[in-house]
């Protein structure tokens, strides 16, 4: 028997591994997209480097300037000559170099700024070497050697740049043993050599330091893209959940999983049905008929949102909303009036665009209910209670095109709303009751 295997779903390793594999130049290690570098340049400065290339420049420049008493300790013959080299020509650079750092271009010329501030340093150290007794001479040319050797970690050298400055530093070297002091071959061959090597080994460093940098940025634009992705896909669970319960409950269930029961003294509970939907839907295919149902349904939910009113549930071609819940309202029977009207209104204007002679049945009570979530699978905020049957008795037993309410409801709407008396009417369960009709506002509507 052959077994067949469901094809693997990509991990998260997976995706960090697609993420590192963004394509990099060879000898630098940065990325081809010029784009994706500028972005990452721009991260790293204001993540690190802006902050450590500040720190490293004014504290290297205080170390250097503090070296002065090492020349007078150390070469006391020439040592005004080499504080002209140390606060002459190294100082303004270095105050030059500081300023640009904490300059709005810091970004922009951080790179430069790293090279010429290393560059500097070098013709300084190399130029009180050349001037300098030969028991002292080695001891200040080696400085370059570090110099060259610590510049990518101390100036966050790319490897371009510390390429540049290690070039220039040979330059410089060689510049100072052609013109101002010759040393022998052997010593003139290891200064080279030296350099070369070092800033080679420094150049490994900014090629390793920036590739570690380079990931962990990609990895942070995974971790924020994944972060976005779960928060829209957050979002929508959360507007999913709001479109099945009201803010409230659903907050409520969020913090509690129990079940959720409230009493409430006075809602207005409206029911309504389409009233011709059954005959139209009986020549219709599948499809026209649930397209026709949802453009009636959401012209009602539109009104209910605007109203501030709880949709409570379908059923078939019914509707059922209510007035005071989740969040009590002293108008909640002003407001299911104008939603009955509003809902005529709506049949009316579909009626006649679509040529079906439809019209919409309404029965309103008001009372008091209980509300809630209960179960464990498939949560709707529902009501219970005598005023929800009473509601379904006046649709039930009301007439196509009419607004049937009964006496409780009637009195709350009097001063606002014209009636038609219908006189007392057997309802089902309930008796004689004296119910009304529902014509039209008194008031401009709400």
């Amino acid at each position: 028997m052959v077994e067949l295997s469901a094809p693997a779903t990509p991990g998260p390793r997976d995706d960090t591994d697609q993420v590192l594999a963004e394509p990099r130049k060879r000898f630098t290690g940065s990325f081809v997209d010029r784009k994706l570098e500028s972005e990452f340049r721009s991260a790293q400065w204001s993540l690190e480097n802006r902050r450590f290339v500040r720190a490293s420049i004014v504290v290297s420049s205080l170390c250097f300037l503090f070296y002065a008493l090492h020349d007078r300790l150390v070469i006391p013959s020439v040592v005004s000559q080499a504080w002209a080299f140390r606060f002459g020509f190294f100082v303004p650079f270095a105050l030059l170099c500081i300023t640009l750092t904490f300059s709005r271009w810091g970004e922009s010329l951080h790179q430069t700024v790293g090279v010429l501030f290393g560059t500097t340093a070098t013709v300084t150290v190399v130029a009180i070497g050349a001037i300098s007794p030969t028991d002292s001479y080695y001891a200040y040319t080696s400085y370059a050697v570090l110099f060259v050797t610590i510049g990518p970690f101390l100036l966050r050298l790319e490897v371009f740049s510390q390429m540049v400055y290690v070039v220039v530093s040979v330059l410089v070297f060689n510049f100072a043993n052609w013109f101002l002091r010759a040393n022998p071959l052997h010593v003139y061959i290891s200064m080279n050599f030296s350099l070369i090597s070092m800033g080679g080994l420094g150049g490994f460093i900014a090629y390793m330091r920036g590739r570690d940098a380079r990931n962990g940025f990609l990895q942070r634009r995974l971790i924020h893209r994944q972060y976005a992705l779960l928060d829209a896909e957050s979002a929508k669970a959360e507007k999913l959940l709001l479109n099945i319960l009201p803010q409230p409950i659903a907050e409520r269930l969020k913090a509690d999983s129990r079940s959720i029961a409230d009493g409430f003294a006075e809602v207005t509970v409206l029911f309504s049905d389409i009233v011709g939907f059954t005959k139209m839907s009986a020549r219709l295919s599948p499809d026209e008929v649930v397209s026709r149902l949802n453009e009636m349904f959401s012209a009602f939910d539109d009104i209910a949102s605007h109203l501030g009113l709880e949709k409570i549930k379908t059923i078939g071609d019914a509707y059922m909303v209510a007035a005071g819940l989740p969040e009590p309202r002293a108008d909640h029977a002003e407001a299911i009036a104008e939603m009955a009207l509003r809902m005529q209104e709506a049949v009316a204007e579909f009626s006649k665009r679509r040529g079906e002679p439809l019209t919409v049945r309404v029965g309103i009570h008001t009372g008091p209910v209980v509300a809630g979530v209960i179960g464990k699978q498939k949560f709707i905020y529902d009501v219970w209670g005598d005023t929800v049957n009473t509601a379904s008795r006046m649709e039930s037993h009301g007439e196509p095109g009419q607004i049937h309410v009964s006496d409780t409801t009637y009195k709350r709407l009097a001063e606002r709303f014209t009636f038609k008396s219908r006189g007392a009417i057997e309802v089902k369960g309930k008796g004689l009751m004296e119910t009304y009709f529902l014509l039209d506002r008194l008031k401009p509507p709400m």
